[in-house]
């Protein structure tokens, strides 16, 4: 009888342990090495003046690929430090050619099952806020840094790379740091580069954590869409008065845009895709037959590729700069040369119709007349510009119901 109950649960056990085998079966994700970058062909309007955006284009040939190697070494440490918990099995290789041809070597899974890790530069801009003090001019610098790590499976037919899921890692930085006037230097496009390499290596590094991507990967090995999918869709102005400091500037939309993009995600742990703003077709372009937004990007080791993602989400986010202000206020600073302003300003996001509104606010000094203060008072294109940016912050964070500061 015991004999019996031994060799029932004997058989139990090793059921059990069969199955939790099979339940802690990882997805095989293949990394060649590579960062992606939007090729921005000659028949798009303005096509030269996008491409000269692009930080990581700066330089030489040598500089181009050196700044390339920093942001790819990040990655590459950050999968090395974590790799004992990873929640996928990492095959790498850094052979040049078609990833089809290189795949005997990653194991059983074959070329047309394998999901490929494809860091995806969004943006690497500058944007270049100069102050003229006494006849001298002084330089400022936001440097916007969108990176998405993307997990794609490649179409057997077209070897198109379809993204099926997204980690984004948006951010940006104030150069100088400082407010010192001494460091407000005019920079190079090749030094912005080296300093925009830098940053985005800091920020993976700070940032980026593969372990906590379990949620991203579901239903990766068999290319299926299991996880809710959320993009920004727009990012508009109806107020009349950020319309006319900052204008209908694409390049601030999609900062904000990228920056709600990177904290929803982060916040949330959704898939959260790349934003595609309406009206501006430079990078993605649409492929309405077969439903995808589809981009050509060029790689460090790879040669060209073709990604695409579905152009329906589930989860569809919409920004709206509602309203801007400004009032004058009195401080124990305040003086015959000087003023304060507290500047304020309105976001509305919709998530499926869950429409919040935030407000983001700033006290500012300004002058009162002609000065000749040794100082750089911020203008209000540069004031709301940062309102807008800390405003889709919090707006991330008040649509994934986390406390707004």
């Amino acid at each position: 009888m015991w004999k019996k109950i031994f060799i029932l649960l004997g058989g139990l056990l090793a059921m059990s342990v069969v199955a939790v085998a099979e339940a802690k079966a990882l997805p095989e994700i293949v990394w060649a090495h590579d960062i992606y970058m939007t090729t921005i062909s000659d028949d798009y309007q303005g096509a030269e003046k996008k491409r000269g955006y692009q930080l990581l284009n700066a330089g030489t040939p040598e500089e181009q690929r050196a700044n390339r190697e920093i942001i790819i070494n990040a990655i590459a440490d950050k999968l090395k430090e974590q790799e004992a918990a990873l929640p996928f099995k990492l095959k790498t290789t850094l052979d040049v050619g078609d990833l089809s041809e290189r795949n005997t070597e990653f194991g059983e899974s074959g070329a047309e099952n394998v999901i490929q890790l494809v860091p995806i530069v969004v943006t690497d801009y500058s944007i270049d806020k100069p102050y003229v003090i006494n006849g001298k001019t002084y330089h400022k610098y936001i440097i916007v840094s969108a990176l998405d790590i993307a997990f794609c499976g490649e179409d057997d037919a077209s070897g198109a790379l379809t993204i099926l899921s997204n980690v984004p890692l948006h951010f940006y930085e104030s150069i100088p740091l400082s407010n010192a006037i001494n460091e407000m230097t005019e920079k190079s496009s090749v030094e912005l580069a080296r300093i925009y390499a830098n940053f985005t290596a800091d920020m993976i590094r700070k940032h980026l954590d593969f372990t906590k991507m379990k949620k991203v990967l579901k239903g990766l090995e068999d290319k299926e869409y299991r996880a809710e999918t959320y993009r920004v869709e727009n990012v508009t102005y109806t107020s009349d008065r950020a319309r006319g400091v900052l204008g209908m500037n694409k390049l601030m939309q999609r900062i904000a845009g990228n920056v709600f993009t990177s904290d929803f995600a982060t916040h949330t742990g959704n898939i959260v895709y790349p934003m595609i703003l309406q009206g501006d077709t430079s990078s993605w372009t649409t492929d309405a037959i077969h439903g995808f937004y589809v981009a050509k990007m060029n790689t460090s080791h790879s040669g060209e590729k073709t990604i695409q993602m579905p152009t329906n989400v589930d989860h569809k986010i919409y920004l709206d700069v509602s309203g801007a202000g400004s009032k004058e206020v009195e401080t124990k600073y305040t003086s015959d040369i000087n003023g304060f302003k507290v500047y304020r300003l309105w976001m509305k996001s919709n998530i499926d119709g869950k429409e919040i509104e935030i407000t983001n606010d700033i006290t500012e000094e300004y002058l009162k007349g002609n000065s000749v203060m040794n100082k750089i008072i911020k203008d209000e294109q540069e004031i709301f510009g940062g309102l807008m940016i800390g405003a889709a912050v919090k707006s991330a964070a008040a649509q994934a119901g986390k406390k707004v500061k």
